[in-house]
């Protein structure tokens, strides 16, 4: 990452890039919301099957709103936050 961030920074120095683009961790952030949001609103992606089913339970709560509507999958460990959906799935979900 700190290669990646290097690149970008000497990119940006050299006027290959605009001197405005954001860092490496934004980019990545922004890329995953959205494929994220594609996989949500598509049914017939590769990897919609692969998304927990849809929560049942109404919220007669005034709450924040949630990026999906999906089932909270059981956190099972650390090699589970490797895993794309698991990860955006419990992104902001503190």
């Amino acid at each position: 990452m700190q290669r990646i961030e290097a690149f970008l920074h000497r990119c940006k120095r050299s006027g290959y890039c605009s001197p405005d683009l954001p860092d490496f961790a934004q980019l990545v952030e922004e890329g995953d919301d959205r494929l994220f949001r594609k996989i949500i609103n598509n049914s017939t992606h590769v990897l919609h099957g692969l998304l927990p089913p849809s929560t049942t339970a109404k919220q007669q709560y005034n709450l924040r709103r949630r990026t999906h509507d999906r089932q909270m999958p059981e956190h099972t460990g650390h090699l589970a936050d490797k895993n794309f959906l698991i990860r955006i799935l419990f992104k902001d979900s503190y």
